[in-house]
């Protein structure tokens, strides 16, 4: 049985595509029996993973990156960890991350698969250069590229070069069960249209949209309620507020990971109005297998995940109107909720992780 590092610059308890990916990916290649670790910084204790199998190198700073709070972080003792595990494979989660460029290592003789998730369309450009001249004196070392989706291979293959050969793409994957098979909360009113939002509260998630288009909504359905959830800075997305919709939105801030399934399960609709740098759109899965309807900003990422409109209606998020005239229309016309609440059910099963762990694990084996 192989042994299989997984190496990401983010993990939990930081909260976030990337870490929930990696850790629901550990338990699935430990569910069927692979000896695998997770290497990352020190984001504090994680209560849901074996401690055994987290090396935790390094504690993170803050920075902006991709129009987000991120954390960067150096992976001192990266070279002495390769030493001792002997891992046949290493996946390495954002590769051109300081945090995980040491760990490409020549020393290491076994085979290296890397994962992009980033979709790197406004990044700040500084960031881009240095990660990019490092990728490209690095690349060939990396055996097999895996992008998240079209719009994230067609950034590596145009910024760092890889060739269409070295690259594979397989979507993120989610626990289907997890989140198809949960109950809803009873905090919320029944007789209510809940309008749910789940990410980070930051410009390129277009909040400020949903809740300015809200102020339409509210006033063509009076009994209706915008519930956000993510972790950033509520202070600034509460000065959009007014009077007459301040007591209908509520900010739950962030939730724990065996809350959230619950809490799309509560909602009528789902909204993720980003306007750009997504390279997939997990929210957007997720609330899928919750059985909800998704309206979708018009970001790349989030255009290929519902297939240009087929499972989900898709809006420029910054215009307010649109925003607004989409989710009243999904309001009067139940027969098309629950058409894309169905169709999308179906299609979300697709990416439950029994079956994108083996199209991952198919890329292993070309490496052994």
């Amino acid at each position: 049985m192989m042994k299989i590092g997984i190496v990401s610059p983010y993990f939990l308890p930081h909260f976030g595509g990337v870490s929930t990916h990696v850790y629901q990916k550990y338990c699935f290649l430990k569910k069927l029996g692979f000896d695998t670790k997770i290497i990352s910084p020190d984001f504090g204790k994680c209560q849901i993973i074996d401690e055994k199998d987290h090396i935790k190198l390094g504690k993170p700073i803050k920075i902006i990156y991709n129009g987000s709070l991120s954390h960067i972080a150096l992976a001192f003792g990266a070279k002495e960890v390769l030493k001792n595990e002997a891992f046949d494979i290493i996946h390495i989660h954002e590769p051109y991350h300081p945090f995980c460029i040491p760990f490409i290592s020549d020393e290491n003789k076994k085979g290296y698969v890397s994962t992009f998730h980033v979709f790197k369309e406004e990044v700040e450009k500084t960031v881009i250069l240095i990660g990019d001249l490092l990728m490209k004196s690095l690349k060939n070392r990396i055996k097999v590229f895996i992008a998240v989706s079209k719009a994230a291979a067609s950034v590596i293959q145009k910024s760092i070069g890889i060739p269409e050969e070295k690259i594979r793409i397989i979507p993120n994957g989610i626990d289907y069960d997890f989140f198809n098979k949960a109950k809803p909360l009873e905090i919320f009113g029944k007789d209510e249209f809940k309008i749910l939002f789940v990410g980070r509260l930051e410009p390129r998630k277009g909040v400020k949209h949903l809740i300015r288009a809200f102020r339409t909504v509210k006033k063509i359905i009076p009994k209706s309620k915008l519930i956000i959830v993510g972790k950033g800075l509520k202070t600034y997305y509460i000065s959009f507020l007014t009077d007459e919709i301040e007591k209908d939105v509520l900010f739950l801030g962030e939730v724990g990971y065996y809350e959230l399934p619950r809490i799309y399960k509560s909602a009528d609709i789902c909204v993720f109005p980003s306007t750009r740098g997504e390279s997939f759109g997990i929210v957007l899965i997720e609330a899928m297998a919750a059985g909800k309807p998704v309206i979708a900003g018009n970001a790349e990422g989030y255009v290929e995940t519902l297939q240009n409109g087929k499972y989900g209606i898709i809006v420029n998020p910054q215009d307010e109107d649109s925003l607004a005239r989409a989710i009243v229309e999904l309001y009067f016309k139940e027969d098309l909720r629950k058409e894309l609440a169905e169709k999308g059910e179906k299609y979300a099963r697709e990416f439950d992780w029994t079956k994108i762990v083996k199209k991952i694990l198919e890329t292993y084996k070309e490496l052994i």
